[in-house]
């Protein structure tokens, strides 16, 4: 898997490798070094779950504002980010995933990014990924860590 991730120069993320740039810690994930030296794609409609998953901390430490850090982070990837916009052979995708069981919108939207750009996409979501397998996705591409 190493080995797999060091020989591409572009990948598309999920959410979950972005939070540490916005000061949400993710165990077990080191994101500078994941994406250090590559174009890193998002796809645009997951900045809602991103910012919600920032909100959602932010409530939980009972913060009154969003940390300074998060509002810093999220300004950098709005800056470094290259953005997948969805466009209509990406709907039907994300709804292929929707409409056989999968009730996450943003992680078919992440499939539906790499299915249709075909850049490798890099997910910690072992239940998504053996989903897409065991649902007869194409997973060549969709690389767990």
């Amino acid at each position: 898997m190493e080995r797999k991730l060091a020989d591409l120069s572009e990948l598309i993320v999920d959410t979950t490798f972005l939070l540490p740039f916005l000061g949400v810690k993710v165990r077990g994930i080191e994101s500078d070094r994941l994406l250090e030296g590559r174009t890193v794609y998002y796809p645009s409609l997951m900045l809602v779950e991103l910012l919600a998953v920032v909100f959602k901390e932010a409530k939980r430490l009972k913060l009154r504002k969003v940390p300074e850090e998060a509002i810093v982070g999220l300004s950098y990837l709005v800056s470094s980010l290259r953005f997948v916009n969805l466009e209509g052979q990406d709907v039907q995708v994300a709804y292929d995933v929707v409409s056989r069981g999968w009730n996450d919108v943003f992680d078919a939207t992440l499939y539906s990014a790499h299915a249709t750009t075909k850049v490798p996409v890099v997910t910690a979501d072992r239940s998504f990924y053996d989903f897409l397998k065991r649902n007869g996705f194409d997973v060549d591409g969709v690389i767990l860590v």
